[in-house]
């Protein structure tokens, strides 16, 4: 009993391990900023304060996976939505909560593709699939990018990825 439990405890330390490797070399690559129609939500967090971009990310990054799921469109009132909708609501919560507490910062949805290594996902994917609805869909993909605007930092993370997987890909 002994030897299977440490075979099955060594299985799993490979599994942790090799996920953090392959995670660490995943990597979001901006294409451009995505022209979005300006909207706003009732963003529900009245008795919330928070201190740093930081924590407004992750709020905005959990709150969206709670409000949305994921959809081949954008139908964000009813809560189903796709990248590019992710990318807006969390970039709108983000501002929303920049202004109520006072820091100084702007987010807004990013297009953009991820590459493990140096070989671009997207384009790697659509090679082997032969549906042009699919190709068009996956050809890149939405996150949100932050600036500081007291220090220029860049901050970025990914809402529809964390909600799909749990996984933060971004800065």
């Amino acid at each position: 009993m002994k030897k299977r439990f440490k075979i099955l405890a060594i299985i799993a330390l490979v599994i942790i391990v090799c996920g953090f490797v392959i995670k660490s070399q995943i990597r979001l690559v901006k294409l451009n900023d995505r022209t979005t129609p300006h909207y706003s939500i009732n963003v529900d967090c009245n008795l919330i304060q928070f201190q740093t971009i930081e924590d407004i990310a992750v709020y905005a990054k959990k709150k969206t996976a709670a409000d949305l799921s994921f959809s081949w469109h954008n139908d964000i009132v009813n809560g189903e939505a796709n990248c590019v909708g992710y990318a807006q609501y969390a970039a709108v919560i983000c501002n929303e909560l920049f202004k109520r507490n006072n820091i100084k910062a702007k987010a807004k949805p990013i297009v953009g593709c991820y590459y493990f290594r140096n070989t671009n996902i997207h384009n790697l994917i659509t090679k082997f699939i032969d549906n042009q609805q699919i190709n068009n869909f996956i050809k890149d993909h939405d996150y949100v990018e932050i600036v500081d605007s007291e220090s220029n930092v860049v901050y970025s993370f990914d809402p529809s990825i964390y909600d799909l997987t749990y996984l933060d890909f971004g800065d």
